[in-house]
């Protein structure tokens, strides 16, 4: 019987044709003559990069045709950086993230829901780099045991973090019912289930086995902020990581373990090792900033709850717009006056305390290790949220500096100043590992994180020299500075360090 060749082999036989360099090609784009990093091959030399229908179309070592050309003499190249730890979602967000070199952006642990009306928006106001989402099971717990409809919103989540109902164990129905309205979302193409457990520590175990039985059963990752944080025990990191263990043993299950925790870093490194040595399927995120944030009405920042969250936090660890809370009575008066404003938890110093810098070094030795964000959405100072179309940055506009400053941080600390790292490294770990994670559930990932003929145009050019994070606690509004051109599904999106408001190349990244 005569076999024929499917599309999509015959595609990637013409980009490897076409990657062994054509250079009578015109391509759309080149990038000529800079030094190309691929985390995936370990490339490390001198290229040119034909770029055509958003595609990464020749990789060669000799000069390219090209309609246009960016000389890249004394740059480096290498993969955007991928970010599923991205709660923005935004234009906006997205136009910020992307002097800080992320060309895709993913809410994988909130989640959204219904997710089509999460895309939807999206792809009706237009996006600067790509986006997606998880199924959001807070907002269906939201939905199911408090009567808050979700709408698609971070809006709609946040606002309803202070009526705790949504936190409580749920009766056999409404689990039924919660279960029901994130299996819609996957089947809406949603990225896998967002857990944001940590924010309902007291539900039922028997609800989180439940769903991970049904990630297993869609083949979809489950992405969650464990359901216990700091170094208390019983509870903490320990119980929380051994709960994830058992479920994904038991079920199957890929999960996700954002922002892992530094408290117990040393025990539950070695926990998650021997799992996977056993078969757990287990991914394991790092964030690069060492403070952290979140919104006031958090049930685990309530004043009798704080004193057992991470390492005994008080009032004033907290800092509202800046300021630290005074005590556990201006703390209850906060919450219940603006449950959705955008907080910091004062935690580490990394760049004066060496001890807590090889703390969080430990925390990005696991292989394949993720760097995230953690990234928040911009509000006003009255928790109002930004409108995704502003731009530039409102003078009043408020969020953690890790919303727009995570991976130029970790280039100019960890890379250039500390040389913990190399360049590969960052490429690896906030880029690649991302993208490997999830491909086989995400294929869409497949093409990116990786420079290669056939492989997705997302790409950053910068000098190391000249990456500098402006944003900080006190001033989280400006953005980075450094990267000389971000090219979003093969369009500069910036150029010579400039943002091109005209276009909004980002796409969807579904299912």
């Amino acid at each position: 019987m005569k076999k024929t060749l499917s599309a999509a082999t015959l595609t990637l036989l013409l980009f490897a044709l076409i990657g062994n360099a054509d250079t009578d090609t015109t391509y759309d784009l080149v990038i000529e003559g800079a030094r190309v990093l691929d985390p995936e091959s370990g490339l490390d030399a001198v290229r040119s990069i034909g770029i055509h229908d958003g595609k990464i179309a020749a990789l060669s070592s000799e000069p390219l045709s090209s309609r246009k050309t960016i000389d890249g003499s004394g740059y480096v190249v290498g993969p955007g950086f991928i970010d599923l730890h991205a709660h923005g979602g935004t234009l906006l967000s997205g136009r910020l993230q992307a002097f800080d070199g992320v060309t895709t952006a993913i809410e994988a642990e909130v989640g959204q829901l219904p997710v089509a009306k999460a895309y939807e928006t999206a792809a009706r106001e237009g996006r600067a780099t790509h986006y997606g989402w998880t199924a959001g099971w807070g907002p269906a717990r939201m939905q199911v045991m408090s009567g808050v409809i979700a709408d698609g919103t971070m809006g709609r989540f946040t606002s309803a973090l202070h009526d705790n109902r949504w936190t409580k164990k749920a009766n056999p129905e409404q689990e039924q019912q919660i279960l029901e309205l994130v299996e819609q979302s996957i089947k809406q193409g949603a990225l896998g289930i967002g857990l944001v457990n940590g924010y309902a520590p007291t539900v039922s175990h028997r609800e989180i086995l439940k769903l991970s039985a049904l990630a297993a059963r869609h083949n979809v990752p489950i992405m969650t902020h464990q359901r216990f944080w700091g170094d208390s025990d019983p509870g903490g990191d320990i119980a929380a990581t051994q709960e994830i263990i058992s479920n994904a043993i038991t079920t199957g299950a890929h999960w996700y373990i954002c922002h892992l925790s530094l408290a117990t870093v040393d025990v539950t490194q070695p926990m998650i090792h021997a799992a996977r040595n056993k078969g757990a399927r287990i991914s394991v995120e790092a964030l690069v900033s060492e403070t952290g944030s979140t919104f006031l009405g958090a049930e685990f920042l309530a004043p009798e709850v704080l004193p057992y969250f991470s390492r005994g936090f008080k009032p004033h660890d907290i800092l509202y717009y800046g300021k630290p809370i005074k005590d556990n009575e201006e703390l209850k008066r906060l919450r219940q006056k603006d449950p959705a404003a955008l907080i910091f938890l004062l935690h580490r110093d990394s760049e004066n305390n060496l001890a807590h810098r090889a703390t969080q070094r430990q925390s990005f030795s696991l292989p394949g290790t993720i760097l995230g964000s953690d990234g928040m959405p911009w509000q006003d100072r009255k928790g109002k949220y930004i409108p995704g179309a502003a731009w530039p940055l409102p003078e009043d506009a408020w969020a953690h500096p890790r919303s727009q400053a995570t991976f130029t941080r970790f280039l100019q600390l960890w890379v250039r100043e500390w040389q913990e790292f190399d360049l590969m490294d960052a490429f690896r770990m906030g880029s690649f590992n991302a993208a490997t994670s999830l491909q086989d559930q995400v294929p869409a990932l497949a093409n990116k994180g990786r420079i290669k003929p056939g492989a997705d145009a997302d790409l950053i050019m910068f000098k190391l020299d000249d990456i500098k994070v402006r944003a900080d606690l006190k001033n989280p509004l400006p953005h980075s500075l450094g990267m000389h051109y971000v090219i979003v599904n093969g369009v500069p999106l910036i150029e010579h360090g400039e943002l091109n408001t005209d276009v909004l190349p980002g796409k969807p990244v579904r299912r």
